[in-house]
């Protein structure tokens, strides 16, 4: 299926254009973190995905500050367009040109994680001043990445949990506080500082640079130290976003935490209101937040639950991870095509989700990887 998706230089759009009555196709552009994963996901596969995905996104990576794009020197771009979205125009966008916007915190991590994986020469100065961007906002972070909230009608949550306003999302995009509200800006998301974590051992084991790895070891300390099971994020002085869900997958995944903290962390994501028949819940479904269709408070996406079988596997929790694998995979059987996210009711069944793309492209990659029992490490 991955045809239905890649453009005419070989890199994948995040999701085809309707293909059937109801179906959104909304995000028929190139994005980088999805264009970025999905070429992970099918490296052993099709590795020429990753060539055609890096050598676009390098050509189009930041060369000069902006904060009406968010574009700054050596960053990965979010999303790229002809013509800006609807969304954007009415936020305050100029309607005639194409879109270039960089609201986006790991897609450069993402960027290094795929270059490390694909072993593709020839990128050095684009590898060199991604990881001078990522230092840079880890230096400004305290040690973690923070989203810059900001950019003209941009994103206020930056990492895949992407929204611009959580608390008024009607479908349930980003997260909030227990309370519904919104957390205050900058942020710092699990799952960004999961893939930061993963870029940094790559960065480590593409230079041989000691540098990368004392920075990956102080981020490791700090992920075990401050986001324990029950921490989605943490808000403007560093106060607790409460939340468990699939971000834990994340963290096992990129091997993150310490190990007593990964045995923590893989406890709870094994837990039931987490881990259903068709994979994991990207919140729990005890949270006061979650939505059994909600977007990013309740769904469960095939990429997202990739990640987290991964996760578990190198957790040693082998049985767990073969429920979500197999259970994704009857998921998309059941469902057919390749839905973005679904969900997973409290008594265990599956439904469709209208706002769901039908054919996205980390689903079709998703599934392959988890046919092949491929989960994209090289930590």
């Amino acid at each position: 299926m991955i045809e239905a998706v890649l453009s005419d230089e070989g890199w994948p759009y995040a999701s085809a254009p309707p293909v059937e009555a109801g179906d959104p196709g909304r995000f028929h552009a190139l994005f980088g973190r999805d264009a970025l994963i999905t070429s992970l996901q099918l490296l052993p596969e099709r590795p020429e995905l990753a060539a055609a995905t890096l050598s676009a996104l390098t050509l189009r990576q930041g060369r000069r500050f902006d904060p009406a794009t968010l574009e700054a020197p050596g960053k990965i771009g979010h999303e790229f367009r002809d013509a800006p979205p609807a969304a954007f125009v009415a936020a305050g966008w100029p309607p005639g040109g194409a879109f270039a916007y960089y609201g986006t915190a790991d897609a450069t991590a993402w960027f290094l994680v795929l270059l490390a994986a694909s072993g593709e020469g020839g990128w050095e100065r684009a590898r060199d001043e991604a990881g001078a961007w990522l230092a840079s906002v880890l230096d400004a972070g305290n040690g973690l990445v923070r989203h810059i909230a900001g950019g003209r009608g941009g994103l206020v949550q930056q990492g895949w949990r992407d929204t611009i306003d959580a608390a008024a999302d009607a479908d349930g995009g980003g997260y909030v506080r227990a309370d519904g509200s919104n957390p205050a800006p900058p942020l710092a998301d699990a799952d960004t500082q999961a893939a930061t974590h993963a870029a940094l051992r790559a960065l480590a084991r593409m230079t041989g640079d000691p540098e990368w790895t004392r920075r990956a070891d102080a981020l490791r300390a700090l992920l075990s130290e401050r986001y324990g099971p029950g921490v989605m994020a943490l808000e403007a002085g560093d106060v607790v976003v409460p939340g468990a869900g699939s971000q834990l997958g994340w963290l096992l995944w990129a091997d993150a935490l310490e190990p007593e903290a990964a045995r923590a962390a893989a406890d709870r994501l094994c837990e039931p209101d987490i881990l259903t028949p068709f994979g994991l819940r990207t919140l729990a479904a005890s949270d006061p937040n979650f939505g059994v269709s909600a977007y990013h408070r309740g769904a469960t996406w095939p990429f997202d639950s990739w990640l987290g079988w991964g996760g578990l596997r190198a957790a040693g929790r082998f049985k767990e991870a073969e429920r979500v694998r197999v259970g994704v995979l009857r998921a998309l059987d059941q469902l057919g095509r390749a839905p973005e996210f679904y969900a997973v009711g409290l008594d265990g069944s599956l439904a469709p989700i209208p706002l769901s793309n039908r054919v996205q492209a980390w689903t079709i990659g998703a599934r392959w990887a988890l046919e092949h029992e491929w989960d994209g490490r090289a930590i």
